[in-house]
């Protein structure tokens, strides 16, 4: 949500002034109350519940036990000096939902953008950022209660991410002008005593406004074997990713498609762990004319890359999302089916939530089919971050994850009344 220039971050507003659309209430206080989900009319995915109100950028996140949390920011200041994001949980597989309170959370800044990771015991951290830093924050309590610091790694921080492999907790993040730095608790998500700066600035080739896209993490044996990964843009379409096999203790940097003449920056790239060492990537590439979804896959942790392949190169994308599951890949994005750019959609146009997915590793895939048939936002969606003066209510993502049966559980946003309301909606296969 916090973004300093012409590029990705949340729901993407300057840390010294808000876009309108955020000026919202934050975390909706009472139970979330949905009917229980029903098969849609093609089978492909249930119907879609509404999860809450006035959030944005939904993130969710599926704990080893199968209860569901979706995490979104509000808006810096929207709920007044403290503007806690919110976070929703289901125990009973998405049917019915739960705002739940911030606790100690609620004393501090936050709403800029949020992010959540669970551990291997279910315990959860969190971290909301405020722009000079992010606010962290641990649940063991499924989200009931909450321990906060209101400070973790550098200063002038940029759209966190969070990856737990149950003994160590990694923030990655944008340090603003450093590159991508990595900070690191030892286990309870709250501390962050060791940082290091996982890309350079020259790693981006000088672009001050790429962002991190995204951290992963697979657990070693020890506190220092652990496997960190975080995927970012680089200057005029690349898109690289940075790789430690010591527990974020030194850096390489691998690069996924090489800087062309693309675009790249106008959507966060993905990377998702299908576990062993398969990792899939998957980024937007615009045009002067035309939007496309391209992939990447790894099978030794990173280190190198299949050649990109795009796979949703008709209609209009924006704002794709990939997860993996052993062979299965699930990927969601916005999507209409004009031929042009987000900021170019014709005003009429309706945008849906949209999906495919692969079950040989993304060899092959299903065709693209809409998970919700309502559509999410009519017109254009606007990709320039600060600079927007309006179409900016759906954020800068959406998001899917993968259950513990292997479903493709989907989150986003749907503007309502040209953004007056915000609507953060949940549907999955069945």
């Amino acid at each position: 949500m916090l973004r300093f220039w012409n590029h990705r971050s949340a729901v993407g507003v300057c840390w010294w002034r808000t876009v309108p659309v955020l000026l919202a209430s934050a975390l909706a206080a009472a139970a979330v109350l949905t009917a229980a989900p029903r098969a849609a009319a093609d089978g492909a995915f249930l119907e879609p519940i509404v999860v809450g109100q006035k959030s944005f950028e939904p993130g969710i996140h599926i704990a080893p036990d199968g209860t569901l949390y979706i995490d979104g920011p509000a808006g810096i200041f929207s709920g007044g000096i403290s503007s806690p994001s919110s976070v929703f949980r289901s125990r009973d597989d998405g049917a019915t939902w739960v705002a739940t309170p911030p606790g100690l959370r609620g004393f501090l800044l936050g709403g800029g953008d949020s992010t959540l990771a669970i551990a291997p015991n279910g315990e959860l951290a969190f971290a909301d950022l405020w722009a000079g830093s992010s606010t962290v924050a641990r649940s063991a309590d499924q989200g009931d209660s909450w321990l906060a610091l209101p400070i973790a790694g550098l200063p002038i921080q940029d759209r966190p991410w969070l990856a737990h492999t149950g003994h160590s907790t990694y923030l990655a993040y944008h340090q603003i002008p450093g590159g991508i730095g990595v900070s690191k608790s030892l286990g309870d998500g709250l501390a962050y005593p060791v940082t290091t700066i996982a890309a350079t600035l020259l790693d981006q080739e000088g672009c001050l406004t790429c962002s991190a896209g995204g951290v992963i993490a697979a657990p070693g044996p020890t506190l220092l074997n652990d496997r960190v990964g975080v995927i970012f843009n680089a200057q005029n379409g690349g898109v690289k990713f940075t790789r430690s096999l010591d527990g974020g203790l030194t850096w390489s940097v691998r690069t996924i498609v090489p800087t062309g003449t693309s675009n790249s920056t106008l959507a966060f790239p993905v990377v998702a762990d299908a576990d062993g060492a398969n990792l899939v990537a998957a980024w937007m590439e615009v045009t002067d004319t035309r939007s496309t979804v391209r992939i990447a896959t790894s099978t030794d942790w990173g280190d190198t890359w299949s050649a990109p392949r795009t796979i949703v190169g008709a209609g209009t994308s924006v704002f794709p999302w990939v997860a993996a599951k052993g062979s299965k890949v699930s990927v969601s994005l916005y999507w209409n089916a004009g031929a042009t750019t987000a900021d170019g959609t014709a005003p009429e146009t309706p945008w849906y939530e949209s999906y495919l997915e692969s079950t040989d590793f993304a060899e092959t895939f299903s065709p693209l089919i809409t998970a919700d048939p309502t559509p999410v936002k009519i017109g254009p969606i606007c990709t320039g971050g600060s600079s927007c003066g309006a179409n900016r209510e759906l954020g800068d993502f959406q998001m899917v994850a993968l259950d513990n049966l292997g479903r493709a559980n989907l989150t986003y946003n749907r503007s309502i009344a040209n953004g007056s309301n915000v609507e953060i909606r949940y549907v999955r296969q069945p």
